[in-house]
């Protein structure tokens, strides 16, 4: 066991080393004041045992010290090896006690008894002591007294200090768990926000497609066997793209371990496969994107890819039969400027914020500096504008 395990050890069984101090101080000062002082014995005895209880009791155990050696004073006018215990339980009060007041009157007592011993341990042949004889005690006893106190005083700092780095670290470790906590919710959150994504278009496009599907098998017998088999395949491929998304986006939250996994899967140039799958839903949709192909952060790139999709998912769900839609993209050095627009009945008014999906695109852009605005256009439909600022991202 190292040396600073023993100490550690020690520290928190204090009593192996009081009781043993009690004892031999106790032994020490009966020792000394020798046969035929019972008084005498029982009160230097109780005075050192006291120090039993120097750590968990300091007030207590300073006391009945205090008293004792008053009374120890009376059978002998000479200082006895057993009284250190009243310097050893000066120590342990200054030390030990959290009361300012308490230690301060601990120091009192330090300084009237100091003049007790002047007058009474400078006497000899119960001659009154004379000034030079009462000043050398006094101090003497005062300088034991104040060093015993300023001592237990340093140690009561430094246990403060110790305490107080301690909760410091406890603090720090739990603002850093609480913070893994926070970043694993946030992951989270950005998987179930990317489920949202992939999920809601994916089946938007399904429910259109059934319903198609449905329709031309009922009301159209000339020819509606082959277009039911088409809006069954584009069924079943885009069921199947959904699947596939989200089991890689549960496999990350099964395994938070996987960083490959979490790599984004889209981007301003998977835009044209994106409006295709949205064309095989059976509404019309037009793809501008001007200026040439810049690097952008994955991030950013992926923001935009999940406007356009969200806003076809709305046009799907909320333009009603025989709308259209145009998808402008717009880059540019320091810009990226995103447009969607339909002429669909849409919805009656600007976003009121319940939703999910225009709530999350905003959440998208602002979290890369941009900005979104979305609501009905003046001549009808309703149109999405999105501007992500590319200039020192890269």
């Amino acid at each position: 066991m190292s040396e600073g395990n023993v100490y550690d050890w020690l520290q928190r069984r204090p009593l192996l080393l009081d009781v043993p101090l009690a004892v031999v101080l106790a032994l020490l000062g009966l020792v000394v004041l020798g046969e035929g002082h019972g008084i005498g014995w029982a009160v230097v005895g109780l005075a050192n045992l006291a120090l039993v209880w120097r750590r968990t009791r300091p007030a207590l155990a300073f006391a009945v010290v205090s008293v004792a050696l008053a009374l120890r004073v009376v059978p002998t006018s000479s200082l006895l090896p057993g009284d250190i215990a009243f310097l050893v339980a000066l120590y342990s009060l200054a030390a030990y006690d959290r009361r300012r007041g308490v230690r301060l009157a601990g120091l009192a007592v330090a300084a009237l008894g100091s003049a007790i011993a002047g007058l009474r341990f400078s006497a000899t042949s119960g001659r009154v002591p004379g000034p030079g004889e009462f000043v050398f005690t006094y101090l003497a006893c005062a300088a034991g007294s104040v060093a015993a106190w300023a001592l237990g005083d340093l140690k009561r700092a430094r246990l403060q200090r110790l305490a107080d780095l301690q909760d410091r670290a406890e603090r720090v470790e739990r603002e850093r768990d609480q913070e893994l906590r926070l970043a694993a919710q946030n992951e989270r959150a950005a998987v179930a926000r990317e489920m949202h994504d992939v999920v809601a278009h994916a089946l938007s496009v399904i429910v259109v497609q059934a319903d198609g599907a449905a329709y031309a098998a009922e009301r159209s017998p000339d020819g509606a066997l082959a277009r039911s088999v088409g809006a069954l395949e584009t069924i079943g491929a885009t069921a199947r793209d959904a699947l596939g998304e989200t089991r890689r986006l549960v496999g990350v939250l099964r395994d938070p371990q996987s960083g490959a996994e979490l790599a984004p899967t889209g981007g301003v140039a998977q835009l044209d496969d994106l409006v295709a799958g949205v064309r095989a839903a059976g509404v019309p949709v037009t793809l501008t994107v001007r200026g040439a192909e810049r690097q952008r952060p994955v991030g950013l790139d992926l923001a935009a890819y999940r406007v356009v999709q969200e806003s076809l998912t709305n046009v799907i769900k909320h333009a009603g039969p025989g709308a259209s839609a145009a998808v402008d993209v717009d880059q540019t050095d320091s810009l990226l400027r995103i447009s969607v627009c339909d002429n669909g009945v849409g919805p009656t008014g600007a976003d009121d914020g319940r939703g999910h999906g225009l709530p999350g695109m905003r959440e998208r852009v602002v979290v890369h500096g941009g900005t979104l605005t979305a609501g009905p256009r003046a001549g009808g439909g309703f149109e999405v504008l999105a501007t992500l600022p590319t200039e020192g991202r890269r």
